[in-house]
């Protein structure tokens, strides 16, 4: 199987062009404190904050960030534009290499949701069918959304993070979270005009040739000349069309297809490994436990309960 290259982190960068006087990145600030932190799979993660009295900037360098004030933030503005002040049900969305300015008020709390970009196009193409080259989240600063609330505080706030039961059904609610982000919140805003990728009639054919061949070893070189393309040009064509990589995409199948039989059968993981199309076990756990969280006994082991 061809290399799978790995998703992005969450990460903060530290740096910031436009500092002002005693301002402070939000890695570093001194008053605020994590109260607990969850990293569901590569592509998704949650945190949840209390701070106060601070000023600070934030820039995520790594994955757009949706956060919630759970309490407090109402003597809480931003700095560099206009924003009016926060309150407890405002959501502030902050796209990736995006950068904000904070004067904080008195105790606030809110949660965190960090989750990568090509992570979100492939929902929105999976859920509403949109092109990943059509999307592109806007700067949103104390905006409402009542059914997006209500998932943060009635489903992750009261969410076992550090138990591993819960595990599943805190990535199927992070999941309809930003489906309902892309529904409610004004984001699906269509860009155009359109250029590149595959056509959709090249795109589907690739795509069933890999849904029906997920169990062998599948060859860039096969993909290349169904769409006949170059091999580059192919990769490149693909990832603008699916918001990843061509070998991501069968590696996704694949995770699915062993879902499917860890959940349903009692077959051996050695077995499940070798009919989903991994070289081993051991392969298959490692990129299982990459992409889902949890390794697949651990998977099986919910399912059945």
């Amino acid at each position: 199987m061809p290399l799978i290259k790995p998703l992005i982190d969450v990460g903060l960068d530290s740096s910031s062009s436009l500092l002002e006087p005693n301002e402070i990145s939000f890695e570093q600030s001194t008053s605020k404190i994590c109260l607990r932190q969850t990293s569901l799979t590569e592509a998704l993660s949650w945190a949840h904050y209390q701070n106060e009295n601070d000023r600070l900037y934030y820039v995520n360098d790594k994955q757009h960030t949706l956060s919630l004030y759970m309490s407090g933030g109402y003597e809480t503005h931003r700095t560099d534009v206009d924003s009016g002040f926060g309150a407890p049900g405002k959501f502030c969305l902050m796209p990736k290499d995006s950068e904000s300015h904070w004067q904080l008020g008195q105790t606030q709390q809110f949660m965190h949701l960090y989750f990568s970009d090509d992570y979100l196009k492939q929902l929105a193409l999976k859920v509403f069918d949109i092109d990943p080259r059509m999307l592109q989240l806007p700067e949103l600063t104390f905006t409402n959304d009542a059914a997006t609330e209500a998932l943060f505080r009635h489903c992750m706030a009261t969410s076992d993070w550090h138990s591993g039961h819960d595990h599943l059904a805190m990535e199927q609610v992070t999941n309809t979270i930003l489906v309902s982000m892309l529904q409610n919140m004004g984001i699906t805003k269509l860009m155009s005009p359109i250029k590149g990728g595959l056509s959709p009639k090249v795109a589907a054919q690739v795509c069933d040739y890999m849904q029906a061949n997920f169990h062998r070893q599948v060859y860039l070189s096969e993909l290349a000349e169904l769409a006949q393309l170059s091999e580059y040009h192919f990769c490149r064509m693909f990832k603008q069309s699916m918001a990843q990589t061509p070998q991501a995409y069968l590696l996704a199948i694949r995770i699915e297809q062993v879902k499917l039989r860890v959940a349903k059968s009692q077959a051996s993981m050695a077995d499940i490994a070798l009919q989903c199309g991994f070289a081993n076990q051991s392969h298959m756990g490692r990129y299982f436990k990459r992409l889902v969280g949890i390794s697949p006994r651990q998977y099986r082991n919910l399912s059945a309960s």
